[in-house]
């Protein structure tokens, strides 16, 4: 994948050139390396206005997004195309037969945007469905795995327990009295 970042009216520092190719890196597993991926930047007064345009096979992939702050517009920006990414990944799948790729992977966003979910507010849902087991179980599923904590119903009491790897490599558990 080739990325060309212009800015018109505005000179693109290194740092918004590294924030975008990190953005845009995980697009490089879905398009081609001759795959080219412009990303035009524009700031007129507070407005901080980005548009990507790209062509994917047979399809074109275009979007524009403007916002008071040039970092959450690339963020909204790399949501949005990316969801049209998947779309037209998933149509050209269904044509070629191998199963889709999630589109978690590509519209996944890199840091909660202040716009769309203001703080204090349940952002995501996860549904848990574990069995029972005792806290020495626990204890060894959490050795085999890399999270840092783990929600179990313990089987005697059958209440909900947490336990969490501390840095010292032990771990801590959480029980309601």
């Amino acid at each position: 994948m080739k990325l060309n970042i212009t800015g018109r009216q505005m000179e693109v520092t290194k740092g918004i050139q590294q924030y975008i190719r990190k953005r845009f890196g995980k697009w490089s597993t879905f398009l081609g390396s001759d795959t080219e991926v412009h990303v035009t930047m524009k700031v007129e007064g507070y407005r901080h206005q980005v548009e990507v345009t790209a062509q994917h096979g047979p399809y074109t992939i275009a979007a524009k997004q403007t916002t008071k702050d040039m970092y959450s517009a690339i963020d909204l920006l790399v949501e949005k195309a990316g969801q049209q990414l998947a779309r037209q990944h998933d149509r050209l799948l269904r044509k070629s037969g191998p199963t889709p790729v999630p589109k978690e992977v590509l519209t996944a966003p890199v840091r909660p945007s202040r716009e769309t979910a203001p703080a204090g507010r349940i952002a995501e849902v996860e549904a848990w469905s574990g069995k029972p087991m005792t806290s020495e179980e626990a204890a060894l599923q959490m050795k085999g795995s890399k999270q840092p904590y783990m929600v179990f119903e313990e089987v005697h009491s059958g209440q909900l327990s947490v336990i969490i790897r501390r840095k010292d490599g032990n771990f801590k558990l959480i029980v309601k009295e």
